[in-house]
């Protein structure tokens, strides 16, 4: 009976796990920059960001003045008209003036017909406003500050989730990559094993139904391995859409990422870590200073009226012409403010007030919700652990019985399939402890994501 050799790949595919804690891995690291550089969604949040930052000059520039140039020219005709009776009135006098005189210096008039619509008129003007004092004008600059901190908040909360998912999309893609690797390893042990059946058929030692059971055997291999190659395919196309490349595009693979170690994590720790450190929050407290700032506008409006100055300098008359008659000046300073407006303004303040009620509110839903996060994460990732560790007691148990039948094969105390069968064994579990310990790495980046780490 000859000897069989353990093939190289199968040992290879048992993981060595370093003592390096979240090794880093720069092909990830560049995905994941790659992702922040061109995602579409993100794109999206930057036009949002882009946007805010424009609100908030509009809001400034409200502060300076404003200077127009206005110019018409007014040609009408018809409209409604006023009768004015100027014959009926002087002409009378100015007959008997002519009577007393004896001349014909006061001229007979006729009653005249002026209509309301100006023609042949113009006005060219230049025009100035300045607010003195609005108060809606300062609260809604530092509103819209806080909306700007708001969105960008929001900006840096998602590139943490885009940080995650392509994290775990890669880890998703090395873990069915290794599978396959472990799967391909077990197809050329049953290869064996049929061939081996199938000599003993020849020689009449066996029936056939052993390679029919080898053939069975394949059939699940073939099927695992195409399962495998969909799930790195699927993972593929996803992280080549997250970072908005051609889906079929290749993917690097790093294998080093998967010896990397997880460390022991505090769940009260990190709860106020994330607390600190996650981008969720910073949006939530801007958007509650923006609602507090709403409810103080709306408050001095109720006390305080609008200071503004203002005036004009141009032309007007009838014809159009440029010239002393026609020129003036206008300046204006006044005030406004509403005596009565049937509760408008009370409402508005009671509206703001509920506003800011309501953002807290959610602040504080948000605060345990995070902390339910991070709670389950833990958990997840601490049954991962255990499941690798059970993982790790199976594969020493299988590879502590593959020595002991590889040494009575030696012997030739037992038959090639018990050899076989027990080198199936160990690559059965050394599958299920890649896929166990790749499991715990993906626990742990829920949890670092949850965590704000």
């Amino acid at each position: 009976m000859k000897k069989l050799t353990i093939p190289f790949a199968v040992l290879f595919a048992s993981i060595c796990f370093s003592n390096i804690y979240a090794q880093n891995s720069a092909i990830l690291e560049s995905y994941i920059q790659a992702g922040i550089s061109s995602n579409l969604a993100l794109q999206q949040q930057n036009a949002d960001l882009r946007k805010a930052q424009e609100s908030i000059r509009q809001a400034k520039s409200l502060f300076m003045p404003r200077l127009t140039f206005e110019a018409n020219y007014t040609v009408a005709t018809g409209g409604r008209k006023i009768d004015f009776p100027i014959g009926d009135l002087l002409n009378p006098v100015y007959s008997t003036l002519n009577q007393i005189t004896q001349t014909n210096q006061f001229p007979t008039l006729e009653n005249q017909q002026i209509q309301f619509l100006p023609n042949n008129f113009h006005e060219t003007k230049v025009s100035f406003a300045f607010p003195i004092y609005n108060s809606d004008l300062r609260y809604n600059r530092d509103i819209q500050q806080q909306l700007f901190q708001s969105k960008a908040a929001q900006k840096a909360a998602y590139e943490h989730e885009l940080r995650y998912q392509i994290t775990e999309t890669y880890l998703n893609y090395l873990q069915a990559m290794e599978g396959e690797k472990i799967w391909l390893n077990t197809k050329t042990v049953l290869q064996e094993l049929r061939r081996f059946n199938e000599s003993l058929v020849k020689n009449n030692v066996a029936t056939r139904d052993v390679t029919a059971t080898a053939d069975y055997e394949l059939s699940k291999a073939d099927l695992e391995i195409i399962q495998l190659r969909k799930s790195q395919n699927d993972a593929k196309a996803y992280l080549n859409f997250l970072m908005n490349r051609d889906l079929g595009s290749d993917i690097q693979a790093d294998t080093l990422l998967l010896r990397s170690t997880v460390p022991s994590y505090e769940p009260s720790g990190l709860v106020g870590e994330a607390m600190e450190k996650r981008a969720e929050f910073a949006a939530l407290r801007a958007g509650m200073q923006a609602a507090e700032l709403d409810v103080r506008r709306n408050d001095a409006n109720s006390k305080i009226p609008d200071f503004y100055l203002g005036g004009s300098l141009g032309f007007q008359g009838f014809g159009y012409k440029f010239n002393k008659e026609q020129a003036y000046a206008l300046a204006q300073v006044g005030l406004t403010y509403d005596l009565f407006d049937g509760g408008q303004r009370k409402s508005k303040t009671q509206e703001a007030r509920i506003e800011s009620e309501k953002i807290h509110t959610q602040y504080q839903q948000v605060q345990q919700q995070v902390a339910l996060q991070i709670t389950t994460a833990w958990n997840d990732l601490e049954s991962a652990r255990n499941a690798h560790q059970t993982a790790q007691m199976g594969l020493r148990a299988a590879e502590e019985t593959f020595r002991i039948v590889q040494n009575k094969y030696r012997a030739s105390q037992v038959l090639l399939i018990e050899f076989l069968e027990a080198q199936n064994r160990v690559t059965v579990a050394r599958l299920q402890n890649v896929l166990a310990w790749s499991n715990v790495l993906l626990k742990d980046a829920a949890l670092r994501q949850a965590a704000g780490l």
